[in-house]
């Protein structure tokens, strides 16, 4: 391996960063109509309300941001690996067929979603890798994904049924059969790959940078670590 290969790169979220200034914005306002309210300053009773709420919406905002892991992904010669507060899924480089940007059809235009998607050769060590409980949520938080998928690349259906009625068994092209939340993620990862091209999406908000830009910084990782290794 070169001095140009790194041996990991770690990944922190920008939304991270940017709970801090959600908290401590929430904290001014907070202050401010405290001030406000001791000084018997002319405003509304309502308006005070209203303050009070916003807030308290910031803080509790910010606080979830904050409290996120600090590193999202790891990157390694050999892995991707997307780390979550639920726990984590990881991706050699050979099982990755492509990665890009999912884009969907609004008329005549072409949209990008924020997402960063990765299709596979094969979902199975995928399975064996995830855990159940980020496996569970990323059911339920990438339904807005699938929606949107199916509004823009399937117009013509009338009953989304089929996708959001996922089973809980799944056969691989291995001929194992896998049952419950391992089932139900790889059908959904089926779903995506079906109607968006891909199996995998990492969200925009667990970048360190705009998605258009990582995914150039990935493009040069991969390019790297193929030129190393035919060293």
């Amino acid at each position: 391996m070169t001095d140009t290969q790194p041996r990991e790169v770690l990944i922190s979220p920008h939304t991270r960063a940017n709970g801090i200034g959600f908290s401590a914005l929430g904290v001014v306002i907070f202050a401010v109509t405290m001030f406000m309210w001791l000084v018997d300053a002319p405003i509304p009773k309502a308006a005070f309300g209203l303050l009070y709420i916003a807030s308290a919406v910031l803080i509790f905002l910010g606080s979830a941001k904050v409290f996120e892991p600090a590193v999202s992904m790891k990157i390694t010669p050999a892995t991707i690996s997307y780390l979550h507060g639920r726990g984590n899924w990881h991706i050699t480089w050979e099982n990755i067929v492509r990665f890009d940007i999912p884009r969907t059809h609004r008329g005549l235009d072409i949209e990008e979603l924020p997402y960063i998607g990765f299709r596979l050769h094969d979902i199975e060590p995928v399975l064996h890798a995830i855990t159940p409980r980020l496996a569970v949520y990323l059911l339920s938080e990438q339904r807005h994904l699938l929606v949107v998928a199916l509004r823009h690349e399937r117009p013509e259906l009338k009953d989304y049924s089929t996708y959001f009625e996922v089973p809980d068994r799944y056969k691989a092209a291995s001929g194992k059969e896998y049952r419950g939340v391992q089932a139900m993620f790889a059908v959904r990862c089926q779903h995506f790959r079906d109607i968006l091209g891909y199996d995998l999406f990492i969200p925009a908000g667990a970048l360190d940078r705009p998605a258009d830009e990582f995914l150039h910084f990935l493009q040069q990782l991969q390019q790297t670590r193929t030129l190393t290794n035919n060293e």
